[in-house]
């Protein structure tokens, strides 16, 4: 069941100029992207955050309860990486709708499988409400088929350093197919805390995570890719 919650970050309530809205994959706690969300604040005074979970929270869940929640969102997540429009999808645009029309900046980012919900959350959006605002970001997500759309230049895939079992998964392109032949519009790869390795790494993304590069420059992951974003959302407005 999707849940959202409205981040205690968020530098504005009503009437926003900028909207924010964070899409989580499976197994994640409520908690997830709050460090990125005090980031986000840091850099635009007028903001909504939305945290979006379209295949529930792990709050409260342990042990073998653990595991079912688990089967039951992989098989939800089968399901959005092959339909261009799913129950997840048509809910989190609901959800995020009344909030849009005032809204100058509208960003989604979503993390492994929410990368591919904010993505056709945001393409939902523009088909089905004439909304062509929205930048989204997908971090750590698997590949998806995409076709060659204007839409897509407006969609920027971001990964780490290190080998992300999640990142290997799929591919932009469907063998064979005329529609799906798109990729999306930037690739672009973040250097992010050295010392998480395998699902550590996956998880870390939006977490502060601190570490000190090989110049002895300190580094936080959620504060290096919201100034990424930050920068890139600064880059298409000047393009």
């Amino acid at each position: 069941m999707m849940e959202g919650f409205v981040s205690p970050n968020s530098t504005c309530t009503r009437a926003c100029r900028t909207l924010v809205c964070f899409f989580a994959g499976v197994l994640t706690y409520q908690d997830n992207f709050e460090d990125a969300a005090s980031e986000i604040a840091k850099r635009y005074p007028g903001a909504k955050i939305v945290s979006i979970f379209p295949y529930g929270t792990a709050n409260g869940t342990s042990g073998s309860s653990l595991f079912r929640l688990l089967a039951r969102q992989l098989t939800q997540v089968g399901y959005d990486l092959a339909l261009d429009k799913s129950k997840r999808v048509t809910e989190a645009a609901q959800f995020i709708r009344e909030d849009i029309a005032c809204a100058d900046n509208i960003i989604l980012i979503g993390h492994s499988a929410g990368g591919v919900v904010a993505y056709r959350t945001g393409l939902y959006l523009e088909k089905e409400h004439g909304i062509q605002r929205a930048e989204v970001f997908a971090v750590g997500s698997p590949k998806f088929f995409l076709k060659d759309i204007p839409y897509n230049h407006r969609f920027t895939y971001i990964t780490g350093q290190n080998p992300d079992r999640i990142t290997q998964i799929g591919s932009w392109r469907r063998p064979g197919s005329k529609s799906y032949r798109g990729k999306p519009g930037r690739e672009i790869q973040i250097e992010f805390n050295p010392t998480h390795q395998g699902w550590r790494f996956h998880a870390s993304y939006f977490l502060r995570s601190v570490w000190t590069d090989a110049n002895e420059q300190f580094h936080a992951n959620s504060e290096d890719l919201i100034s990424k974003i930050s920068e890139l959302m600064q880059g298409n407005r000047l393009s």
